[in-house]
């Protein structure tokens, strides 16, 4: 693990001039959740100071680890800077901001409610409950029913386990 945490970080890069950016990464999911990825994204004000920076901290011990200051691949900043064109995506017509047109009615969003309910009734994938089973009583209540009931025996069934008769030895 990387022991160097953001401030300590932050403080080490700063010392070789005006800092426009610092993005230190850390890992979101899994054993490690929280704890820095080993590498960080420094954008310094003046290009001058980036070399600087890289020349004097390339190879150098922080901490436990000996650190590598590269270049992050190059970004055009005309293309990072220029407006990103605004995506308007409603949702059933229940935006607050609207389409293309402009707001969306009160009565446009009433109705697009009212075809997703409909649309959500007519599903048939709706649990259906076995209507045999929910007209019986529970297995536990007939059996306790039967436990309190006298023992009703059939004549025919009835055996004897003592000889009866002068059949004796």
């Amino acid at each position: 693990r990387f022991a160097t945490n953001r401030y300590q970080l932050l403080k080490i890069v700063q010392k070789y001039g005006k800092i426009e950016k610092f993005d230190m990464l850390f890992h979101r999911s899994g054993p490690l959740a929280g704890y820095p990825r080993g590498y960080a994204f420094v954008t310094y004000e003046n290009h001058q100071d980036s070399q600087s920076a890289l020349k004097r901290l390339d190879g150098k011990v922080v901490g436990e680890k000996t650190i590598v200051v590269r270049w992050a691949k190059h970004v055009n900043r005309d293309d990072a800077d220029r407006n990103k064109p605004k995506i308007e995506i409603p949702c059933l017509a229940g935006g607050s901001k609207g389409g293309p047109n402009g707001p969306v009615s009160q009565q446009t969003k009433i109705q697009a409610l009212e075809a997703r309910l409909k649309m959500l009734e007519s599903r048939s994938d709706d649990l259906i409950i076995n209507r045999t089973a929910t007209s019986e009583r529970p297995i536990i209540e007939r059996y306790q029913y039967n436990i309190h009931q006298p023992q009703r025996t059939d004549p025919k069934m009835k055996r004897s386990h003592h000889p009866t008769g002068s059949g004796g030895r």
